[in-house]
C-alpha cells in the first residue's frame, strides 16, 4: 500500500506536469489553473470539489498513487539546492562618475600636445 501522507502539493503539481499524466490528474490540474481549488487543498484533503476527491478514489489508488509515490521518492532523494555564496562585486563604472578626474589640476598644467601648432614668430 502506498503512503499518501507524502503527497504534497509539489508532488501533485509535478505529476500533473509530466507527459502522459493520468486524465484524472490533468482534469484536476485544469481546475487548479482555473482557480477552483489549489494543490495545497488537495494535498491536505480539505477540498470538496469532486475532481479533487477523485484523486483519492480506489481506482486512483491503484493507478495514480504509484506514480505519485515515485515522484515523492524522487523529491526526497534529491538534495536540497544549496545557494552558491555570493561574491562581492565591484559596482559597474558608469559614465556619470567623475570622481577620479581632477579638472582644476589638469587646467593648471600646460597642454603638452596642443591641437594646433603654435607659431613662434608671432608679432614680427
Amino acid at each position: 500500500m502506498v503512503d499518501a501522507s507524502k503527497f504534497t502539493a509539489e508532488v501533485f503539481r509535478l505529476a500533473a506536469e509530466r507527459p502522459g499524466a493520468s486524465p484524472r490528474l490533468t482534469r484536476a490540474a485544469g481546475c487548479v489553473r482555473d482557480g477552483k481549488f489549489s494543490w495545497e487543498e488537495v494535498a491536505a484533503g480539505t477540498c470538496e470539489h469532486p475532481l479533487a476527491q477523485a484523486l483519492f478514489a480506489p481506482k486512483a489508488q491503484e493507478k495514480l498513487w504509484p506514480q505519485l509515490a515515485e515522484i515523492a521518492a524522487e523529491l526526497e532523494a534529491a538534495p536540497e539546492p544549496v545557494a552558491a555564496p555570493r561574491r562581492a562585486r565591484k559596482a559597474p563604472v558608469t559614465d556619470d562618475d567623475f570622481s577620479e578626474h581632477t579638472y582644476l589640476e589638469d587646467l593648471a598644467e600646460p597642454n603638452p600636445h596642443p591641437a594646433w601648432p603654435q607659431r613662434r614668430d608671432r608679432g614680427r
